[in-house]
């Protein structure tokens, strides 16, 4: 790019920017009030600073714009910096320190602390952490530098965003790195890869870290690569970029490493309701947006102010820090510079018995495979899930009868990738973190015996689960088809519903006290809302009763 070009771009007015020439530079584009209402929209935006947007490549505008309209197709790509964080409002925002009225995240040594004791501690009890001189021996922390990462992997392709249909939107890392050199917006294009074994050069990647010896097992390995849910993602996330409130999926744990930069996050105990942790109703869908950013700058003051007897955690990570996030807790994310990370989720002792319960209802087909090669090459949790079943009343999808379900809160899966004619064997399967060394030691701890606080002698063994109740072998004629069984179901629907509909005997001073206005209408009136000192002088407060609905 010359120095007259440059010139020529950063002083022209504003006003002249409606008036350009026939074919104007690929390279610039203005956010001004003249150009979003010359577009058609229906409002002038709330700029309060044109900032020209150019690239030092000639395809970065055309990629960017192409990977904005389809991540956020509400937005017009000139919006995506209409808030001000881009320059003082989110540097201020960045800056702020963290309030005291936060509980801080633990913080623990490698060198402190075994691997039994940290999955006594933190990983069975269900504590998050951050975990300092872990991955101190990583390549990594040398070698994923923004100018060796552009020389090795310029021209790979890699994963920016998802569009409306989930279809993943990808740009080439050279375009990638101007559009993060160049950005203003207030909330960037965040790179988050899922499968950099797929590209030869991000292949490489993968030896420059290794999993920490905290974390030794992950049972999803039992099914093969391809029938694996996604697990590990490569971030390089933009200043200002990162993810709103969520948990993870299938009850899974993660751990996340950040070799550059620093990221702020925010942790929820999972009895906390997921619209409360997300600040659904602390914002204005009209006039303001929830993204990370804006969730640090007002949505969370403003949940905190309405809700003080609400926990919250938060804490800064910096480079060469792991953070360990169990399993269902409610975690944010801002990142406060450009910062490149590595982060896998697992299915270990700790938390298997959710994730399997979570995966057999909502991942019917890889609860299949998951289940028959647990029985091959993983016995001990192949009995564990049986005796779940059992104790649940659980039919899986291979052993239920025509009609039959496996449970009454049973849903079915509508995406599903795996195959139940595939067979695994013990080559297909990388075992490492299923029998891994350093976990050694671990103990399952449903076969840990309880003893008693005293003297150590073990105290009576808990009395056995229930088992449900198998059906008897059938006699006689073979059983009713499919249609007969629906057809039955339908008949037996229908009489309960004309009983419900039949007169009900009066009740006991039935007309003696006159019934409410609000019971004819079968409405309820609605309860004030409570104050914030109400909710903290609450002996049993419904934010840890109400449970988890959202994921």
């Amino acid at each position: 790019m010359g120095t007259v070009e440059e010139n020529v771009e950063t002083e022209c007015p504003a006003s002249l920017a409606t008036a350009a020439p026939e074919k104007p530079l690929r390279r610039t584009r203005w956010d001004t009030t003249q150009e979003h209402a010359s577009n058609g929209t229906s409002s002038a935006l709330p700029m309060t600073e044109v900032i020209p947007r150019v690239f030092d490549h000639r395809r970065t505008s055309e990629e960017v714009d192409r990977c904005k309209r389809g991540q956020r197709s509400e937005l017009h790509v000139n919006e995506w910096g209409k808030y001000g964080y881009g320059g003082r409002l989110g540097d201020e925002v960045i800056a702020r320190p963290i309030q005291p009225e936060s509980l801080p995240i633990p913080r623990v040594r490698r060198g402190d602390i075994s691997v039994e004791a940290f999955f006594e501690q933190f990983a069975l009890a269900k504590r998050p952490c951050i975990i300092e001189g872990a991955m101190d021996d990583w390549s990594a922390m040398q070698e994923w530098t923004v100018d060796k990462l552009l020389q090795r992997m310029r021209h790979s392709s890699f994963k920016v965003g998802e569009d409306d249909d989930g279809r993943k939107l990808r740009m080439k890392f050279k375009y990638f790195m101007d559009y993060v050199k160049h950005q203003h917006d207030d909330s960037p294009l965040y790179l988050f890869e899922t499968r950099p074994e797929h590209d030869p050069e991000a292949r490489k990647l993968l030896d420059e870290y290794e999993v920490p010896d905290l974390f030794p097992h992950d049972f999803f390995d039992v099914v093969n690569s391809r029938s694996k849910p996604p697990f590990r993602w490569w971030s390089f996330g933009p200043k200002r970029s990162g993810t709103t409130v969520h948990n993870d999926p299938l009850g899974t744990a993660a751990w996340n490493a950040v070799t550059h930069g620093r990221k702020r996050w925010v942790i929820f105990e999972p009895s906390v309701p997921g619209r409360l942790a997300k600040g659904k109703d602390f914002f204005d869908k009209d006039t303001e947006d929830n993204e990370a950013i804006m969730y640090f700058d007002f949505i969370l003051p403003r949940l905190r102010a309405r809700y003080p007897a609400v926990r919250i955690y938060e804490g800064v990570q910096g480079p060469g820090e792991i953070i360990f996030v169990p399993g269902e807790w409610w975690h944010g994310v801002l990142n406060l510079e450009d910062t490149i990370a590595v982060t896998q989720n697992y299915c270990g002792y700790d938390n298997f018995d959710r994730v399997w319960t979570r995966t057999r209802r909502e991942r019917k087909k890889l609860a299949y495979l998951w289940l028959r090669n647990m029985r091959k090459v993983a016995p001990q949790l192949y009995e564990r899930a049986r005796q779940l079943n059992e104790q649940d009343c659980f039919l899986m999808r291979h052993e239920r009868g025509p009609g039959q379900e496996s449970s009454s809160s049973d849903s079915s899966s509508s995406s599903e990738s795996s195959s139940d004619s595939s067979s695994d064997t013990a080559d297909d399967l990388n075992l490492r973190q299923v029998h891994h060394p350093a976990g050694a030691k671990i103990v399952a701890p449903w076969l840990v015996k309880p003893t008693t606080a005293i003297n150590g002698v073990p105290s009576p063994a808990p009395p056995p689960l229930p088992r449900c109740s198998q059906p008897p072998e059938p006699t006689g004629s073979p059983p009713a088809p499919v249609e007969e069984a629906l057809a039955a179901r339908r008949k037996q629907q229908q009489q309960q519903q004309q009983k419900q509909q039949q007169p009900q005997p009066p009740s006991c001073g039935d007309g003696l006290i006159p019934t409410p206005a609000w019971a004819q209408t079968r409405k309820r009136p609605h309860a004030p809302p409570q104050s914030p000192e109400e909710m903290a002088l609450s002996a049993a407060s419904p934010l840890v009763a109400e449970s988890v609905s959202e994921g």
